[in-house]
């Protein structure tokens, strides 16, 4: 069968602090990633463009809210997780996407929040083109891919309100 698309994205964990930063506006959003560190040369070719894309993936979900001044959005990803996920061919079970969010506002300080966001391919729920749910072991590594970088900028995102 042909898996046609996610229904449920990613689960999302979030250590730290609770409290939502309440952000209306942002300046600026920057990820970062040192895929240098990553020793295996398949899994640093592989993961080459996750910066940019999860940069572009939470821009596009605040393109309303993006001004000259306001907050600050900056992610720094987890190499160690990067590489574990894709030297496992992402189990479900064990593929995680790990990065440092701080959120920095220097007009409004109300508008800070620091903590550790967490997204993870277990508990994600596809489908086959009948809409009926199917069952593996491991996903396609695009798709995989895919489905963290959308759980993470949500997960970013949903902390903002």
């Amino acid at each position: 069968m042909k898996l046609s698309r996610i229904l449920a994205p990613a689960i999302f964990a979030l250590a730290s602090s609770t409290a939502l930063a309440g952000v209306d506006q942002v300046s600026e959003v920057t990820v970062k990633a040192d895929i240098t560190a990553i020793s295996n040369e398949e899994a640093a070719k592989f993961w080459s463009t996750i910066a940019e894309d999860l940069e572009n993936a939470i821009l596009a979900r605040i393109v309303e809210r993006i001004e000259d001044e306001g907050a600050r959005i900056s992610v720094r990803l987890e190499e160690v997780a990067l590489a574990s996920a894709f030297e496992r061919s992402f189990d479900l079970e064990q593929s995680i996407l790990v990065g440092q969010v701080n959120v920095t506002d220097e007009t409004n300080n109300a508008n800070f929040n620091s903590y550790e966001l967490s997204v993870s391919l277990s508990g994600v729920t596809a489908v086959d083109e009948g809409g009926d749910p199917l069952t593996f072991e491991n996903v396609d590594a695009e798709l995989a891919y895919q489905t963290l970088i959308t759980a993470f900028a949500d997960g970013v995102v949903t902390r903002l309100d």
